[in-house]
């Protein structure tokens, strides 16, 4: 059981064990200020606060609330969006008065070594926690992979069994530095078919309102997982571009001691 927003849900948020087919009622209540929205995914009425679900396999079950807005925060929303302007024009006009100087400080930045070590360990580090989150969940994982409907049963199966791991071992060779360019583009195919994915049941109308992207430990928003995974693929862009190897374990070093 999880939530997203503010309010109270019953059970509570949490794991808990249950026999096969186990009938479970479940509530949820918004608190001040805020509306409950939906259930997503497995109950018998998403819409209602009060519903029911059938346990067949491991289920996540995530209740939705949103805030309801005033005048008065629409209003405050306005105001900040107009100072945020001003802020705005005002650095694109510093911008363009220092951009050789910003031009040169920035292409330093991005082609540093340690800017490539500092988001190699950002890339490593994500890719492990969600291996590791989504380890103890394959079940309410492969569900979720057969929502997109793009693989079949069999293929979508395997690939939740096999993905944990694989985001383990790429984390590990990541952090590490091992392999990094072909590490790194390997991660970067599997954040393609992560965005592919979602951008295809967004196509196909598909109602997938939530990520098991980090298993049982977070549950995100599509589009929070979303934009992640575009941060992500940036990041990784950097790493193959600027090929920098900072304290990492390159390829022809593995070679010279596997032959010595």
């Amino acid at each position: 059981m999880d939530k997203h927003g503010h309010g109270t849900i019953l059970p509570a948020p949490g794991l808990y064990p249950y026999p096969a087919g186990t009938a479970i009622d479940v509530k949820a209540a918004p608190d001040k200020g805020w509306k409950f929205d939906q259930w997503t995914p497995n109950v018998s009425d998403p819409k209602s606060a009060e519903t029911s679900l059938t346990l067949n396999s491991d289920m996540q079950v995530t209740a939705s609330f949103s805030l309801i807005w005033t005048a008065w925060m629409i209003l405050g929303i306005i105001i900040a969006s107009l100072i945020s302007i001003v802020i705005l024009g005002w650095l694109i006009w510093s911008g363009f008065k220092h951009w050789k100087k910003l031009k040169n400080t920035l292409s330093t930045v991005l082609s540093s070594g340690y800017t490539s070590l500092v988001f190699r360990l950002i890339l490593g580090g994500i890719f492990l926690f969600a291996g590791f989150a989504k380890i103890h969940s394959i079940s309410a994982l492969v569900n979720e992979i057969n929502q997109y409907q793009i693989l079949p049963p069999a293929l979508a199966s395997l690939y939740g069994h096999v993905l944990p791991y694989a985001e383990i071992i790429i984390g590990i060779l990541l952090a590490l530095g091992i392999v990094l360019r072909i590490t790194t583009g390997i991660a970067s195919l599997t954040l393609i078919s992560f965005t592919a994915a979602k951008i295809a049941a967004v196509a196909m109308h598909l109602n997938i309102q939530t990520c098991n992207c980090f298993g049982p430990a977070r549950t995100l928003l599509n589009n929070q997982s979303l934009a992640i995974d575009i941060v992500m693929m940036l990041l990784a862009a950097q790493i193959i571009i600027f090929r920098s190897e900072l304290l990492s374990i390159p390829w022809p070093k593995l070679l010279k001691k596997s032959k010595s």
